[in-house]
C-alpha cells in the first residue's frame, strides 16, 4: 500500500543549552579576562616592557576568542548538516525553513519521500 503525505513545519522544544553556546560564553569570558589582566599587567609594570606584555595579553587574549566562536560555529554548521536544532546564529544566515512529515513527523531531507515512513511527498493544494 502506497501512502501519501504532505510537508509541515516542525518545531522542537529544545530545554538546556548546547556545547555551541557554552563555547560561546567561555570566549567572552576568555575575552573578558584577557582584557582585565592586560590593563592589571600594564598597571603593575608601568613601564615599556609592561605596555609590551600588556598588548601581547590581550592579543593572545582576542586570538583566544577567534578560536573559540569559530569552534562554536563550526559546531553549529556541523549540527544543521546533520538536521540537528541548534542554538545562537550561522555567520550569514537569516532565516531557515525546515520540513516535516504530516504523517510521523519526521524531519524532511527529500522533497520526494519521507526516510522515516516512506511515505510519498505531495504538493499541498490551497
Amino acid at each position: 500500500m502506497n501512502q501519501t503525505a504532505y510537508k509541515v513545519e516542525k518545531r522542537i522544544l529544545r530545554r538546556g543549552n548546547g556545547l555551541e553556546s557554552l563555547v560561546d560564553m567561555v570566549a567572552l569570558a576568555v575575552v573578558l579576562n584577557g582584557s582585565l589582566v592586560a590593563f592589571c599587567v600594564l598597571l603593575w609594570f608601568a613601564s615599556l616592557w609592561g605596555l609590551f606584555a600588556s598588548i601581547q595579553v590581550l592579543v593572545s587574549s582576542c586570538f583566544s576568542w577567534l578560536l573559540l566562536r569559530c569552534l562554536a560555529e563550526h559546531l553549529r554548521l556541523l549540527k544543521k548538516i546533520s538536521g540537528q536544532d541548534f542554538e545562537g546564529e550561522i555567520s550569514g544566515s537569516r532565516e531557515e525553513m525546515v520540513w516535516g512529515c504530516s504523517l510521523c513527523g519526521h524531519t524532511l531531507y527529500s522533497d520526494e519521500v519521507c526516510d522515516a515512513c516512506n511515505a510519498q511527498i505531495v504538493a499541498k493544494e490551497n
